[in-house]
């Protein structure tokens, strides 16, 4: 009798083990939190029509042409709106583009005037970096200036420029750069040598 009592006290304390053992309760499960989401990058795609605004410096050193030789100069700020289109081959972008710029540079050190505005048709070309396009630039320009003294009556100068430029693109449609152009000007009486540095925003349509 005592056996049988041993026995079935072994036979239940082994009864758990063969019902699948102990019960392991697990973690609960560990869900990542989704990766932050970025804006794309821009494509670098420069072609299509594009607008904006510029703002700089002009610095002007002149002759004059008439009578008693002069040499004279002066500086002051620029800046205004501009349009243009480019086309992009992948590697290569090409465009034109039309510019209008208000001027403050004031005349002086033998003679007496300011220029006051510009006119500017450019042609473009350049190269695709994908975000950055750098850019040599050509044209012809038209400036309307006050002179007075010797070369008064004289105040509209035309010319010629050539200049490099680089842009950035911050999204498909905008974009910041800036520009140096040399011109070369003239009129009547004087001729002008004139350096501009302009920064640059642009808008693509």
């Amino acid at each position: 009798m005592m056996k049988l009592a041993v026995l079935s006290i072994a036979i239940l304390g082994a009864a758990p083990a063969f019902a699948g053992g102990p019960v392991i309760v697990a973690d609960d499960a560990v869900v990542a939190a989704p990766a932050p989401m970025r804006a794309p990058a821009p494509s670098g795609d420069w072609g299509g029509f594009y607008g904006g605004a510029q703002l700089g410096y002009g610095s002007v050193n002149g002759n004059a042409t008439v009578e008693n030789a002069l040499d004279f100069g002066g500086d002051g700020l620029i800046g205004g709106i501009h349009a243009g289109y480019r086309m992009d081959w992948g590697t290569f972008v090409g465009g034109a583009e039309l510019a209008y710029d208000l001027t403050n540079i004031e005349i002086g050190n033998g003679a007496t005037g300011s220029f006051d505005n510009m006119a500017s048709l450019k042609l473009m070309g350049g190269v695709d970096f994908g975000q950055w396009l750098a850019y040599g630039t050509v044209g012809m320009s038209r400036v309307g200036a006050d002179f007075s003294d010797t070369l008064a009556g004289n105040d509209t100068l035309e010319g010629r420029f050539a200049g490099l430029g680089a842009e950035y693109a911050l999204s498909e449609q905008l974009s910041v750069g800036g520009e140096v152009l040399q011109h070369s000007l003239s009129n009547d009486a004087a001729d002008f040598d004139m350096t501009t540095v302009q920064a640059r925003v642009n808008f693509r349509f």
